[in-house]
């Protein structure tokens, strides 16, 4: 009777098969194989930006220079503007030249964590890091007329029990403390500050409002580089003089720098919708044609000796032959190129903010904030592209089953 082999053994056994040369990988060591990478990124990116969380309770108060305020789920921004009125600020020493900051009203002080504060006429305005109003809580808090409540901690004193009680609204105030993370937060937020800032997003920004825009503007330059390219990549790959005639002009356009197309486009058609549809129908072009071309070029000429010898004419043997057998690859790249321009759209809509679209959602993240946003409507033009792609796929096997089909 044989020994099982020993976990080494069979470690060694798994890392060897790891380079094989086109071996079956089972459907589901497939999947764990492909979702590896993702949680290891997932991982990284956590470990990274992975920070003290803390709760600031703060009176009523108004938030920045407006007089409402704050709201419940509520997100702002670095060095937010916090108006608490009717209290003061003082300083208390908790232990040997270590001191804490609290807002102190006529019953009860509040730690402001060694936030930056200041008193102005009627309050205290304090700087909030970035965070988010996460609620309100109510506080039962003793009163005694005519005393001032000491705040308490460690070198604070406490009251005796007060003789009678009062109801206050506090809110909380929820933000990391940077200093103990890798990353900031301005830099990289946090795969749970993405989440948390989903919220914003669909009601401040209408993402799917944006989304509709920029698919519609893929679809149109895409039906108009198809229009273009489609007929004349089969002209170039059947005949080889009009491959000749128009071989410069796609290597030019192939060596060519997509983004110089955008300004060549503003010049010719302003910011307008049809600057933008042109100029995904341009990147297109330059991306359809030279994979048009090869594919017809790549039928191999038996079909076409075969199609002369039983008399067929020049158009059944562009028709029939030539694209008859060119047309999976020619599927092929048209779903590449449908899913090269969602990178294509960034540059059109970056021009023009206020036409909207997912590139000016995220021009004006950067620009006013939050960052997380950025990160969400990338995560969302992945998720469109992939579903998208799915699609061809799917229409790809409808119209090619026979691809499909064990050899």
């Amino acid at each position: 009777m044989t020994n099982p082999p020993s976990p080494a053994n069979k470690l060694a056994t798994y890392l060897d098969s790891c380079f094989r040369i086109r071996v079956k990988v089972p459907g589901t060591e497939n999947a764990v194989l492909g979702v590896l990478p993702v949680v290891a990124l997932l991982l990284v990116w956590t470990l990274t930006t992975w920070g003290r969380t803390e709760r600031l309770v703060v009176p009523e108060g108004r938030v920045g220079d407006t007089d409402g305020g704050p709201a419940i789920g509520q997100a702002c921004p670095d060095d937010t503007s916090y108006l608490v009125p009717g209290f003061r600020r003082i300083d208390v020493e908790l232990e040997k030249d270590r001191f804490e900051t609290f807002l102190t009203g006529s019953v009860a002080s509040y730690p402001l964590h060694s936030l930056p504060s200041r008193e102005v006429e009627g309050g205290v305005r304090v700087k909030l890091p970035r965070g988010t109003f996460i609620g309100t809580i109510t506080q039962e808090i003793g009163v005694t007329v005519g005393a001032e409540v000491t705040p308490v901690g460690r070198g604070g004193t406490r009251l005796p029990p007060p003789p009678a009680t009062m109801t206050v609204n506090l809110w909380v105030y929820l933000f990391e403390d940077v200093q103990s993370r890798l990353i900031t937060r301005v830099i990289l937020p946090s795969p749970m500050e993405v989440v948390r800032s989903l919220r914003a997003l669909w009601n401040d920004r209408r993402p799917f409002w944006n989304v509709g825009h920029s698919f519609k503007r893929v679809a149109l330059g895409f039906l108009v580089a198809l229009a273009v390219t489609f007929p004349l990549g089969i002209f170039m790959g059947s005949f080889s003089r009009w491959k000749s005639l128009f071989a410069p002009l796609m290597t030019f356009g192939g060596y060519l720098p997509i983004p110089t197309l955008v300004p060549l486009t503003m010049s010719l058609f302003g910011t307008s919708e049809l600057q933008k549809v042109m100029f995904l129908a341009l990147g297109f072009g330059i991306y359809l044609l030279p994979l048009f071309v090869r594919a017809i070029e790549e039928v191999d000429n038996v079909y076409l000796q075969t199609a002369y010898t039983l008399g067929a004419t020049r158009a059944q043997t562009v028709w029939h032959i030539l694209l008859g057998i060119a047309w999976p690859n020619i599927f092929d790249a048209m779903r590449m190129g449908f899913g090269i321009g969602w990178g294509y759209i960034i540059l059109a809509e970056m021009v023009d903010m206020g036409s909207g679209g997912v590139g000016a959602l995220i021009l004006v993240s950067q620009r006013q904030g939050p960052r997380e946003h950025i990160y969400l409507v990338l995560l969302i033009i992945v998720l469109i592209a992939f579903i998208t792609d799915k699609l061809w796929e799917w229409g790809g096997d409808w119209a090619f089953p026979y691809r499909r089909m064990k050899r």
